[in-house]
């Protein structure tokens, strides 16, 4: 009996240090996310990856202002929870997704009839793990690569049709034509959501593609640079052995937050998230 609850401890302190690299699937009040760290003594650096040009060939543009423009009543909304990760340096992520476990992106396309949201759901641990505990038994197993899990797709993936259970932390609104309000249409109900990923096809995956077909580009995307190992509690843990593993990238709501937010400031679409929760939930 005495041998348990050390052992216990030690899984637990396990679980959160695996579950820091999971960046998709809690609102709080929102700070500014540090989402950007210079490299490490251990080799840990996070940096949001850019984009070339923030508006595609046939966006729609005011001449005069450069901003999007649209149809009379056709608008896309970008609708965010964002967990305000800290990824200064492994503990502290470890520590702030400890306190916040959820993040999500989806999206509500509104035309002169009606609204509709949607999203994509996934990693619901009905045919595999879900993604930390898939981590954390192959650090159980000994594995020398345990973050390998992350590199697979699930199969459980999931159209979400209407409101999710929780409210967003942000939401962004952009007048779109009724032309762009349809191929948004046709790109949600063809996509396929079975597949479900950490590196691609998740939530913020799906939102900044439906916005690429309205004409904007978004920054969803961050590079993490892992150390071989990193010490948490005390305790030594493998992340990799192989070099492929070195580097994540993947796109989460906490960086298309802070890019959706910026975008708002500057007069490219407009923040309306209080005008979205005084909707009748």
């Amino acid at each position: 009996m005495n041998n348990k609850k050390p052992r216990l401890i030690y899984q637990i302190r396990l679980v959160l240090a695996v579950i820091l690299l999971v960046g998709c699937a809690a609102g709080c009040a929102h700070r500014s996310p540090k989402l950007y760290a210079r490299t490490q003594p251990d080799g840990w650096t996070a940096q949001p990856i850019s984009i070339v040009c923030r508006f595609t060939a046939d966006a729609e543009l005011d001449p005069a202002t450069g901003t999007p423009v649209g149809d009379q009543g056709y608008y896309l909304y970008i609708l965010n929870e964002a967990a305000d990760w800290d990824y200064s340096d492994a503990s502290t992520l470890v520590f702030s997704i400890w306190q916040r476990p959820w993040a999500h992106s989806w999206l509500m396309l509104e035309s002169p009839e009606d609204r509709m949201e949607f999203g994509h759901t996934g990693d619901l641990g009905i045919t595999k793990l879900r993604f930390h505990d898939g981590v954390y038994q192959k650090i159980r197993d000994g594995d020398p690569n345990p973050i390998s899990y992350l590199w697979q797709m699930m199969s459980d993936g999931q159209l979400q049709i209407g409101k999710p259970n929780r409210p967003p932390t942000f939401v962004w609104r952009m007048p779109i034509t009724k032309q762009k309000y349809h191929l948004i249409r046709e790109y949600v109900n063809q996509r396929k959501y079975d597949q479900f990923g950490v590196r691609s096809n998740n939530c913020t995956d799906m939102v900044t593609e439906a916005a690429a077909l309205a004409g904007i580009n978004l920054i969803h995307r961050i590079r993490l640079t892992l150390p071989p190992e990193t010490k948490v509690m005390g305790k030594t843990l493998r992340v990799w052995t192989d070099p492929q593993y070195r580097i994540l990238e993947y796109g989460t709501p906490e960086v298309l937050d802070a890019d959706l937010r910026q975008l708002a400031r500057l007069g490219i679409g407009s923040d309306v998230t209080e005008w979205y929760l005084a909707l009748k939930w």
